[in-house]
């Protein structure tokens, strides 16, 4: 009987990074590869691993972009580091030439330190990150998986003709189409998300934008609130009414969705996959100075396709929030009009893809 294939997954940190690499590694899993994961023990990446029953190498890496000089100095002694871990904690894997796909941020980093097979790299934003440019520059990379079509314009522009840009979409599995809002019901459906680890900034401004509509029996709300903040964020709603449900993390995904007549939510890329996979339409709100502003380019994606509305951070947006929803359910048929405009966005096959063209270096 032979043996499995062997693929090394790195990517760490934030959900951002780590939930596309998790649907990768299901893909591979499926397909009879072994599966070797590269992270480290501050974000998420150790229980998937866990959950997924694969073999983990946990590297020191960590992040250093905007930070002070001490910091640089340390992440640069981490990088060092982790270098000499990945090579000892590789060993019994064997030194055969294996592919490896990083998934963007620091861990990306742990790629400088292979040198036995070839590095795909899969961008998720719509402007690449600092990593991701380092090692595209560097030729690091063979292969590149862009989340959108914008991304592969940018790398582009660096002009390396021999490195494979592809436009693969994100992999964020398979998520359900949202409720139709023309068979809509006496309530109307809001979700609210914050990203993977919630956000303070729509935790406290929300709720004093919808207050007078769940008073009204207007709404129903579901609320991701985030890891340890749901006590300060129950304080900001009125309990009483049954038309609340605070969560600090919604597992399935797919079925609040499908719940949902609209969405306000942050502009991560993985977040902005998921509106057009399930038709969603959302009122985004990028985070405020995300590096590169990476959040408002990825929110642009849709607006620009008239397929969402856009909300900055400022001192007017519990007030622009409501006259905005207000509108709306005045209004639902403009909900209607987005939504057409999100069906009208190609859903590529993004683990199938990325497989295909990691697998084919095996053939």
């Amino acid at each position: 009987m032979s043996s499995p294939k062997i693929i090394f997954i790195a990517a760490g940190g934030t959900g951002g990074h780590v939930f596309p690499a998790k649907r990768v590694a299901q893909k591979f899993i499926k397909e009879g590869f072994k599966v070797i994961w590269i992270g480290t023990n501050r974000g998420p990446e150790k229980n998937i691993c866990k959950e997924l029953d694969i073999s983990f190498i946990q590297v020191p890496l960590y992040g250093f972009r905007g930070k002070g000089a001490l910091i640089k100095l340390k992440a640069l002694v981490a990088f060092l580091v982790s270098g000499v871990v990945f090579f000892f904690k590789s060993k019994p894997f064997g030194r055969e030439n294996y592919p490896m796909i990083v998934f963007g941020g620091y861990v990306s980093l742990i790629a400088f330190f292979y040198f036995k097979g070839p590095v795909f790299l899969q961008e998720q934003n719509t402007i690449p990150g600092s990593v991701s440019k380092l090692l595209f520059s560097t030729n690091k990379v063979s292969k590149v998986f862009c989340g959108f079509p914008k991304t592969k314009q940018i790398f582009e522009n660096f002009d390396k003709k021999y490195i494979k840009l592809i436009e693969s979409g994100n992999p964020i599995g398979e998520v359900t189409q949202t409720n139709n809002t023309n068979n809509h019901l006496d309530k109307f459906n809001l979700l609210v998300l914050g990203g993977s680890q919630g956000s303070s900034f729509l935790n406290e401004h929300v709720p004093k934008s919808i207050e007078i509509f769940i008073k009204n029996s207007q709404i129903n709300v579901l609320h991701q609130c985030g890891i340890n903040k749901k006590e300060s964020v129950e304080k900001s709603y009125d309990l009483t009414s049954k038309n609340i449900q605070i969560e600090e993390f919604i597992n399935h995904i797919s079925q609040s969705y499908t719940w949902a007549d609209l969405v306000i939510c942050r502009s991560g890329a993985l977040t902005i996959s998921e509106l057009i996979s399930s038709k969603s339409v959302g009122i985004l709100v990028p985070l405020k100075n995300s590096i590169d502003n990476h959040q408002m380019e990825n929110a642009n994606y849709l607006y620009e396709k008239n397929a969402s509305w856009i909300m900055q951070e400022s001192k007017e947006f519990p007030l622009n929030l409501f006259n905005l929803l207000k509108e709306i359910l005045e209004k639902k048929e403009i909900i209607d009009e987005k939504k057409g405009n999100l069906e009208k966005i190609k859903i590529k096959p993004s683990e199938q893809i990325i497989f295909n063209e990691v697998n084919a270096w095996y053939e």
